[in-house]
C-alpha cells in the first residue's frame, strides 16, 4: 500500500493479530489524545503555564486511573513507560543485583527472557527456568526445588502470548512468599482482558504495555513498583525529569527514575481513557446467552474456537484437552489460539488468508525463544496465531472459518 493510498481500499478487512497491539483502539482513547494534540500539545514537568500544568494533571489522571484498574496502592507506584519491554527492562536492570538468583518460566516472552539472559551473562545473576507443558503452562510446585539461599525474585508472564495459557498467579505468590522473594508480572498480554488485583496477587512489580488489550495508543506501556523497592530502582536511563537542572549528577527518585527525557503525552492521554474505560467494563456485569457473567470477548473466542475444532487437519496448540464451552470458562485463557495446519507452512498459510480473505494473522515463533520445545512447534516454523477481541464481529469469525473451508477444500 503506497503513502497515498486510502486504507478503505481494502475490501474486507479482519484483523486477528491483536495479541500483537489492538485494533480498533479505544475510540474515546483516540478522541482524547487528538484533542489533547490539537489544543493543548504541551510536556508535563516542564513549566508553569496553563498547558504544561494541563499536561500534568493529564499525567495524574493517568497515574490514577492505572493504579485503580490494577488496585495498587497509590497512584504514585505508576511509572509511564514506552513499551512493556522498556518496563520490563527498568524493572530488571534497576532492581536486580549481581548474586540475585531469578525463577523464571519457558513459556515467557522475550521481552522477559532476553534481559534475564544478559544480566545472567553479564552482570553475574544466576537464573532458572521452569518448565512448561505442551499448554504453555508452568507449574509453581515444580519451582520449589530451584529455590535457594539467593532466590531473589520470581519472574513470571501472567499469560502465554503463545497459547493464549494463563498462569496460576497464586502459586507464584505462594512460592515467592515460601522463597522471601519478590513477584515480577509481566502484564502485557492480560491487562485489559482479565482483571489483575496486585494486592491481593501479592505483585511487587507489574509490567505492561498499554497498546494491547487496554486499547491505548502504541508507544506506551506502565510499570508498577512497591513503595518498599522504589527507592531501590537505579535508573536505566539519564538525562532530563524537569528536576534540578542546574547539576550534571543527581539521584533520579521514582518515578523519575523511569520517566527520563519527555513523555509520549497523548499516549499517556489514550492510556487515562482508556484505563478508566477497561475499569468500568470489569465492574459492569455482561450476561453470555445462558445468563452467566462474562467478558464481551469470550464469545468470539468460543466462536472461533468451535469452528477450528471442526477441521481435522487444524491442530490447535495448547488446546486439545479442551472439549467444550465449559472447559473454556475453567481453564484460564486470554483470547490467543495457535494452530498448524497439516501440509501448511504457517508463513504460506498467513500470506494466502491476508492475500485472498483480508485476514490479518500472525505467523512464526511470535517472540518466544522457549516455549515451542514444549509445544513441539520448534521444527516447523512456529505456530499460526489468531488473537480476536472483544471487536471481533460473530461475521468476522463466519468469514475466517470459511476462508479455512475454502483452502482446505
Amino acid at each position: 500500500m503506497g503513502m497515498n493510498e486510502p486504507f478503505d481500499a481494502l475490501q474486507r478487512r479482519v484483523y486477528l493479530d491483536n495479541a500483537a497491539t489492538s485494533w480498533p483502539k479505544s475510540s474515546a482513547a483516540i478522541e482524547a489524545a487528538q484533542k489533547f494534540i490539537h489544543e493543548c500539545g504541551a510536556t508535563s514537568g516542564r513549566g508553569a503555564y496553563r498547558s504544561a500544568m494541563l499536561a500534568d494533571r493529564w499525567l495524574a489522571d493517568a497515574r490514577h486511573h492505572l493504579a485503580q484498574l490494577l488496585n495498587a496502592p497509590d497512584a504514585q507506584s505508576i511509572a509511564l513507560c514506552s513499551s512493556g519491554t522498556h518496563a520490563l527492562n527498568a524493572a530488571l536492570w534497576g532492581l536486580l543485583r549481581p548474586g540475585d538468583h531469578v525463577i523464571t518460566s519457558a513459556a515467557e516472552h522475550n521481552s522477559l527472557l532476553r534481559p534475564l539472559k544478559q544480566l545472567e551473562t553479564h552482570h553475574a545473576v544466576r537464573l532458572s527456568i521452569v518448565p512448561c507443558d505442551a499448554d504453555g503452562f508452568s507449574d509453581p510446585r515444580a519451582a520449589d526445588e530451584l529455590v535457594c539461599d539467593d532466590t531473589r525474585w520470581i519472574a513470571i508472564g501472567h499469560a502465554s502470548n503463545v497459547t493464549g495459557r494463563v498462569q496460576a498467579l497464586d502459586g507464584w505468590r505462594d512460592l515467592a512468599l515460601r522463597a522471601s522473594s519478590k513477584l515480577l508480572v509481566d502484564a502485557s498480554q492480560t491487562l485489559g482482558y482479565i482483571p489483575i488485583d496486585v494486592q491481593t496477587s501479592g505483585i511487587d512489580v507489574l509490567a505492561a504495555a498499554g497498546h494491547k488489550g487496554l486499547r491505548g495508543l502504541a508507544g506506551t506501556g506502565l510499570l508498577m513498583v512497591a513503595r518498599e523497592l522504589q527507592s531501590q530502582l537505579r535508573p536505566l536511563m539519564f538525562g532530563g525529569t524537569g528536576l534540578a537542572s542546574e547539576q550534571l549528577q543527581t539521584g533520579q527518585s521514582w518515578p523519575q527514575s523511569v520517566e527520563v527525557g519527555n513523555l509520549n503525552l497523548p499516549g499517556v492521554v489514550s492510556l487515562a481513557v482508556a484505563a478508566a474505560e477497561c475499569y468500568r467494563s470489569q465492574h459492569t456485569t455482561v450476561l453470555n446467552a445462558a445468563g452467566v457473567a462474562q467478558p464481551s470477548w469470550r464469545a468470539p473466542l468460543q466462536q472461533l474456537v468451535a469452528g477450528l475444532k471442526q477441521f481435522p487437519e487444524i491442530r490447535m496448540i495448547g488446546w486439545e484437552a479442551l472439549s467444550g464451552d465449559d472447559d473454556l470458562e475453567r481453564a484460564g485463557r486470554i483470547p490467543v489460539v495457535s494452530l498448524q495446519v497439516a501440509g501448511w507452512d504457517v508463513h504460506d498459510l498467513a500470506s494466502v488468508l491476508d492475500s485472498s480473505f483480508g485476514i490479518e494473522v500472525r505467523a512464526g515463533w511470535h517472540c518466544a525463544a522457549l516455549v515451542h520445545d514444549a509445544l513441539g512447534t520448534a521444527d516447523s516454523g512456529g505456530t499460526l496465531r489468531l488473537s480476536p477481541s472483544a471487536s471481533t464481529t460473530s461475521g468476522d469469525i463466519d468469514w475466517t472459518l470459511a476462508a479455512f473451508r475454502e483452502i482446505l477444500a
